[in-house]
């Protein structure tokens, strides 16, 4: 993980300073047109709130594609990113190092085009899937390809814009399903009628989403790791868990599916 240098030290020691005169600080975050940001703008204001520190949040885009983010977030144009830990990542970000969906982003539930279903009701193994030969479609950058190459899954990557994906699933086609978190799914496939979710299958793997934080903004890591873990222990990111997803783990009757446990490539 990027480390702290001693300049970055004292300039972090200096805006502590700021902060206890000021309670206050901005962040550049990015926000999406189907809502999925708000679950991390809010717990990141309510998180600070806890500690005594007012945010303000700013918004350049109304909708930052993946791929864009990723670039802004690297010349400092977005503070941070909430994006699954990676070897690569830690060389270029700073790493805020406290899971943030309690794993859900890890537990992938399927979607599948309409009627689909009868093509998944067989499968219980990751065999099943291998020898179905579905694809998966994946956005170029993912963990999620590193993790179906481990597993001898098919996949097909998907340049630009990602939710692209929804409109080229098909069962005969180039692209089969589309794995998504379980804190993903409910709404994805509300916007997306023509697609359905998968009824019986979790493809899970041991990772998180983290925020990471651009060079520019890098000495807030203290400050945010603080808030952050205050907030697993005080119960809030579990509250707020219940209040963006409840719906969803009622819909989805996760304790019902099966379970196929995927390898996870581990970093270095």
């Amino acid at each position: 993980m990027k480390t702290f240098s001693t300049a970055l030290i004292l300039l972090f020691a200096a805006f502590n300073s700021a902060w206890c005169a000021s309670q206050s600080i901005t962040l550049s975050l990015p926000a999406y047109h189907d809502k999925s940001h708000l679950y991390y703008h809010e717990l990141l204001t309510k998180s600070l709130a806890d500690i005594g520190v007012k945010l303000n949040i700013v918004t350049p885009r109304p909708h930052v594609p993946h791929r864009r983010g990723m670039k802004m977030l690297e010349k400092g144009q977005l503070s941070a990113l909430w994006l699954l830990k990676t070897e690569g990542r830690d060389l270029l970000y700073y790493r805020v190092d406290v899971p943030l969906t309690n794993g859900l982003i890890g537990r992938r539930v399927l979607l599948i085009p309409r009627g689909a279903q009868r093509i998944y009701d067989p499968i219980r193994s990751l065999q099943d899937i291998r020898n179905r030969a579905l694809v998966a479609g994946l956005g170029v950058g993912w963990f999620d390809v590193d993790v179906w190459k481990a597993n001898g899954l098919d996949f097909y990557l998907k340049d630009g814009e990602w939710r692209h994906l929804y409109r080229m699933l098909s069962n005969d086609g180039g692209v089969n399903y589309f794995p998504r978190g379980v804190n993903e799914i409910l709404n994805e496939a509300k916007r997306n009628l023509h697609l359905d979710i998968e009824k019986n299958l979790i493809l899970e793997y041991e990772r998180d989403f983290v925020f990471y934080l651009s060079a520019v903004d890098g000495y807030y890591a203290p400050l945010l790791e603080r808030a952050l873990r205050n907030a697993q222990s005080s119960g809030l990111m579990q509250r707020l868990i219940e209040k963006h997803w409840g719906d969803t783990f009622k819909h989805l009757h996760l304790d019902a599916r099966t379970v196929i446990k995927l390898e996870t490539p581990t970093l270095q």
